[in-house]
Order: structure tokens, then sequence, then C-alpha cells
């Protein structure tokens, strides 16, 4: 049956059974190698702010959830945008190639339909999805997911009646969805997309929301400054950045020490507040006997500027703006139990570990590796050094300057490219990327060499755009 609501609706098939699993049945999903897989997704959730690494924050569930998992020390999106990364997320590809933004055509026919949830649900999986889309894909919703509630952001939703937070409302209905889940001979995949902690862009006095009963968390305490927040570093920044949407939104973030403290807290609030919904959707796992059989994945779709530099957002090219928390629990692999892995991985890794996990052929086009081998202790041969990032997405309504760039396990070049502005750090000697050396004349060599990778990436992936996107008279991405 079809229920359309205005903003949701949801898609049962007849197909799915409801007879209650049997432990034999159990027992033969789990040495058929297909588990099932619960995929958790924070909006500008950053890396550094989970409890086992942050000396204030509390996450006590994602830390239990790494302790009991493998926690990636170095992980990063691609584009650090949500509605690209989203896309990066779902088909293992790089904006370069699958050409996804805001205001950009959905994404390709082929694109759409090598997304994960998409080959799973192929392949037998039962498909659902709760939460944060904002993203465009081309076909129908019904054709990938057997279970889907796009959300847009707001306070709060209506659950049987009552308005509760909405974070509290996707996990309900995670939750719901499990239910459901257990009645089912078939595995499923399960996407949860949480808003939080993004702000709520329309309410510019308060900005981050979460359940009333995190208010009083973080008040007893005083949050120490943002790195490299003095006004020499923003007096030193180019123009079109002090002028930037980075900027306007500082204004009404962190313009102030008062403002600072109140918008810091907020924002902590709001990620307490998934951490909660994490734990809760986790324990439905085990009081349905559903966990033993579930891998889980949590991270986030881009990094996050807390006044670093004076500036808000996540567009820029920064470590606090590429870096993401990543952890996966995989309840059948004990001997890596708590192990974090320092290798670089990326949003589009993804997909490929997802249907690695399942036991689902891998599409060729995917662009990201697998981390199943890295899960289980091995390293691949050919594991990546360095990556490729941009940012494409340029709004009339707001300065937001497209980048391009590389970075390795040392250094970071990145091209403002319509500012005629590069900046290049060394990572390991300037791990807060104080220092641009960019225009030293020592460095010149090392700027043409991470310039000519750059457009190495550059071709490369536009090499591997599908003939539909190739078709596209214009790109937002294009240098000229």
């Amino acid at each position: 049956m079809l229920i359309y609501c205005k903003y949701m609706f949801f898609i049962f098939l007849s197909s799915i059974s409801f007879a209650s699993l049997s432990v034999a049945a159990e027992e033969k999903e789990t040495e058929s190698g297909q588990p099932n897989i619960l995929f958790i997704l924070a909006d500008d959730h950053r890396w550094d702010l989970l409890g086992k690494t942050h000396p204030i924050i509390k996450t006590p569930n994602l830390d239990k959830l790494a302790d009991q998992g493998v926690r990636f020390s170095n992980s990063f999106v691609t584009t650090p945008i949500c509605a690209s990364s989203r896309i990066s997320i779902l088909t293992g590809l790089t904006e370069r190639t699958h050409d996804y933004t805001f205001s950009r055509p959905p994404t390709g026919k082929i694109e759409s339909e090598n997304i994960y949830p998409k080959q799973l649900k192929n392949q037998g999986y039962t498909s659902g999805f709760v939460g944060k889309y904002e993203i465009k894909l081309t076909g129908e919703d019904f054709d990938r997911f057997d279970y889907f509630e796009p959300l847009l952001h707001s306070k709060t939703n209506t659950y049987k009646g009552n308005d509760i937070p909405q974070t509290n409302y996707i996990t309900q209905r995670a939750k719901d969805f499990l239910e459901r889940a257990q009645d089912s001979s078939k595995p499923w995949v399960l996407n949860v997309n949480f808003w939080n902690p993004h702000a709520l862009d329309s309410d510019k006095k308060d900005q981050y929301h979460y359940p009333a009963k995190f208010e009083h968390l973080y008040t007893d305490i005083s949050i120490p400054p943002a790195k490299l927040s003095d006004d020499a570093t923003f007096a030193a920044l180019p123009e079109f950045l002090k002028t930037s949407m980075g900027r306007v939104r500082w204004e009404y973030r962190y313009s102030n020490e008062a403002l600072y403290q109140k918008m810091i807290k907020r924002h902590y609030r709001a990620i307490s507040a998934v951490d909660e919904g994490v734990g809760q959707i986790i324990q439905q796992l085990e009081k349905l006997n559903m966990l033993k059989n579930t891998v889980i994945i949590y991270t986030g779709d881009n990094g996050y500027s807390l006044n670093e530099r004076q500036l808000a957002g996540k567009w820029f090219g920064w470590e606090e703006d590429l870096r993401v928390p990543l952890i996966i629990y995989d309840p059948r692999n004990t001997s890596q139990q708590g192990q974090v892995i320092d290798k670089t991985v990326l949003n589009i890794d993804i997909a490929p570990t997802i249907l690695d996990y399942a036991r689902v052929a891998i599409p060729e086009s995917y662009q990201g590796q697998s981390l199943v081998d890295l899960m289980e202790g091995k390293t691949p041969a050919n594991w990546r050094d360095e990556f490729f990032f941009e940012h494409m997405y340029q709004p009339k309504r707001a300065s937001i300057p497209p980048i391009v760039g590389v970075r390795n396990n040392t250094w970071k070049f990145v091209d403002f490219y319509k500012n005629d502005y590069i900046q290049l750090y060394n990572l390991k000697d300037d791990p807060q990327e104080k220092v641009n050396l960019a225009q030293l004349p020592e460095y010149k060599s090392k700027v043409e060499e991470l310039r000519k990778r750059t457009a190495y990436y550059i071709d490369k992936y536009e090499s591997q755009r599908t003939e539909e996107v190739k078709s596209r008279t214009s790109f937002l991405n294009s240098e000229d």
C-alpha cells in the first residue's frame, strides 16, 4: 500500500512476510554472511566532538560503540557540504564525478541505480530510510526503499498525536522499522539520517535544538576559545573569506563571548541528543535479539567550523571542515574490538563497505574502497595515502568560494581557483594550519607538485563521469 503525507510517505511491500524469526533463521542469516546493516549519519558532526577524545562533550553511547567496534581517526569527506557528501556516501563517487550539489540536476540514472540501498534491495534486503534527505536522485524512491520517510528540518514532528523533538521522532521511527523487521526472515539495511546537530537556519536566535532534558547540560562549564580565533588570524585572511558566508554566520553565532558560549553549548547538546538516539536504537536491537547480527556504522556528512579563524560553516578545506567521526561495529569481529585505525578513509568508502559486508557485488564505477579488510586487521597493498577534495556549490544568494585540493599525511594544498588564492600547509609541523606556506619561494616546487596532483584527480574523476553527466552543458565545478 502507499500512504502519502505532505513531506513523507511509507511503503511496505506486500511480499514482506511477518512470521516470527526462529533461532534457526537467525543462525542461517549469520552463516550466509548477510548481516543486517544500520547506517547512522549525523549532520555537521565533526571528528573531534566525541567524548572519547574531547574533554567536555558527552557521547557515552558512541564511546561505547567505539569501545566495542573500531574507530577511524583519519576519516574525511571529499566534499564538505551535506547534499554532495550524502550523494557521495550513497554512490561511492566524488562530487567531481556525480556532479550533484544544491541547484544541480538529479543524480544520473546509472548513479542512482548504483546507490547501495538499491543494490541491497535488488539482492533481497529490506531497505529503509528515515530522516534528512535533501537530495535528488533519478527514478522513484519506492524502487529504492521499502520504507521511506524523508523529513524537512524542524524543531518537532508529530508522533501518535504528540509533538516530540525531531531527534526523538527520527529515533522512534527507526525503532518502529526494527520492530517490523524482526518479523521477517529477510536481512535489512536501515539508513537513519539525523538533522542534528545542524543549525535550524530559520532560527538565528537559538540555531541548535534538542530535547528539553538537555537544556542544563554543559551549563556549569566554560568553553575554551577555538583555535586561531584571535583578531590577527582573521585580519590575515583574504578579503573574499572575510566577507564570505562563513563570516555572515559567524556574526550571529560566535561574534562575542556570551554568544560563543551559548551557541557552542547548544551545538554540543544537539550532538548529545543524537548520541542518546543512537543508544536507544541499539537498545531496540538488543531488545529484539537483532544486535548480534547487525553491523552498525556511524559518521557525519562533513565537518564544522566553531569559531576557528572567526568563521562559521564547513566549506573551506581546513581540517575542521573535512574531518568526520567514523565508527564501525561488527558484532562478529571481536579481535579488533576497541581498535583505532589511522589509515586515511573517506565518505566514498561507505557504499563499498556496506555492500562488502552484505556480500553483494560492488559496482565497478565506485571510487571508494571497502573498509572490511581494515576492520579485520589487514591493510590492502594499494591503500591510499592522499585524497582529492573539492566544493563546487556557488550560490547566488551567498558567498561560498569553490575549492579544489589534495591532502596527504604531510601536505595539504587548497586552491580557491575563482579567487586566485592558494594555501599550502605542512600538517606534520603545523597541524593547526596556522601558517600558509604557498607564497614562500622555497615551497614553489611543492606547490607545483600538488597543483599537478590536483589536476590529475580532476582529469581522472571527470573521465569517470557517465555519458549522461558528460552531456550536461555546464558544470559548476569547472575551473573556467
